[in-house]
């Protein structure tokens, strides 16, 4: 029986800072370029001191150190991320499963090819350089580019401990057998290797089902913003009929006060009427029914709270969509623009302002609304946690279109663009 050396150490260290690196170049970091690579060289430097120099203590310690090696691992990921500590717990377990399987795949094949040759041998270092190369490149093109685009984990409490069991199980099992002296064979590594791919497989289901649910709360969030702007719609056309009723029985009524005999109580009384059908007949007249009425209902809604909204927009450009997409993009538009300005202390600066238009064969919706903080964007351009602007995207994905938002000058800025089939 050939009794083999073990993974050197500074293999496991690269390997252990590459398993990171992977959640580094998918998720939102923490810092900037300059932070962010300075806390990667601090990383690695520390992981491979580390181990390197406890390489050689007793097996009571090796538990302790491989612990204190996680951690780092741990520290590194939360520093480097801008993930919760709950997040990090979970890529933690997922790439330290992941560096344990690229270390013993590419140490297994060492022995398998060189069994006599070191680590620092020129071969060996072009091995390494091609198992990892070839191992963290996979695993980056079949799961972390879809994580890059939506950088948004959804750990539970419940995913993270069944992610730290499942990693300690595997640890534990592909480990067992180097307890016992003289176990470094072959058929051994081929044990750990086999036990390390099948708890990498486990952690990437559990991934996926995590991707799975998250985008079923999305959708569920969208569908209440889709049936929440019809609702509004239904009201607000309810709402302008009687408003229009009123109006004129108002008109009604002022023909009679100019009747009053006392001059005082006259003016008053036309003053105040003529102020209300002002406020109620501040309908805005698009060429679109629906259009009208979500404006309209808007209208309203910013003059009773003090907003400066101001609308500019060809309705007949919008007649090739039914309501319920006119709903869901211009009344979420319109929603997210007042709920912003009303966090405004300030009623002159609480300002809105829409165009629809047509352009270059395209139809454009712009909605601006004043912003004093500048909204954050992820990696794919939308708000976080915006499912209503992702909404938007979706319903505008339908005819082709795009959706875009910016920041500039103190301004928000969403676009929807829309090829005009007219």
């Amino acid at each position: 029986m050939n009794i083999l050396p073990d993974i050197p150490r500074l293999y496991t260290a690269l390997a252990e800072w590459l398993a990171c690196v992977l959640y580094l170049v998918s998720l939102r970091r923490r810092f900037g370029p300059a932070a962010t690579t300075v806390v990667s060289v601090g990383a690695l430097a520390a992981l491979g001191a580390f181990l390197q120099l406890t390489g050689g203590v007793p097996l009571a310690w090796w538990i302790p150190c491989m612990a204190v090696a996680v951690g780092l691992m741990y520290g590194f990921l939360y520093l480097g991320c801008a993930v919760t500590p709950r997040e990090a717990g979970y890529c933690c377990a997922n790439a330290f499963i992941l560096a344990e399987f690229a270390a013993s795949l590419e140490w297994q094949l060492h022995c398998f090819l060189w069994p006599r040759r070191g680590g620092a041998d020129l071969l060996a270092l072009l091995l390494l350089l091609a198992v990892y190369a070839g191992v963290y490149g996979f695993v980056y093109w079949f799961e972390f580019r879809r994580l890059r685009a939506n950088p948004e984990l959804g750990v539970t409490p419940r995913a993270l401990v069944s992610a730290v069991a499942m990693a300690l199980a595997a640890f534990a099992v592909s480990n067992l057998a180097f307890t016992q002296d003289g176990a470094a064979t072959m058929s051994v590594f081929y044990i750990r290797t086999l036990v390390d791919l099948a708890g990498v497989l486990v952690l990437s289901i559990q991934q996926e089902q995590l991707t799975e649910a998250r985008l079923h709360r999305e959708l569920d969030a969208m569908n209440n913003v889709l049936h929440r702007q019809y609702e509004q719609y239904q009201q607000s056309r309810e709402s302008i009929h009687l408003i229009n009723r009123y109006c004129h029985d108002l008109k009604l009524q002022i023909a009679a006060i100019r009747a009053e005999r006392d001059p005082g109580r006259q003016a008053a009384a036309l003053d105040q009427m003529e102020s209300g059908i002002q406020m109620y007949e501040a309908q805005n007249k698009t060429g679109n029914p629906v259009l009208d009425t979500l404006l309209t209902a808007k209208s309203l809604y910013c003059r009773q709270h003090d907003i400066n909204f101001t609308c500019v927009a060809d309705g007949h450009l919008l007649d090739f969509m039914p309501t319920g997409d006119i709903c869901t993009i211009v009344g979420t538009a319109l929603d997210n623009a007042t709920e912003s300005v009303l966090t405004l202390p300030d009623a002159e600066k609480r300002l809105i302002r829409t165009a629809i238009y047509a352009q270059h064969g395209f139809v454009m919706l712009r909605f601006e609304n004043y912003c004093e903080t500048p909204v954050r964007l992820d990696a794919d351009g939308m708000p976080p946690h915006g499912y209503g602007v992702r909404t938007m995207r979706a319903a505008a994905q339908k005819y082709g279109g795009t959706v875009t938002v910016h920041n500039e000058d103190n301004w928000f800025i969403l676009r929807v663009l829309l090829p005009n089939p007219a």
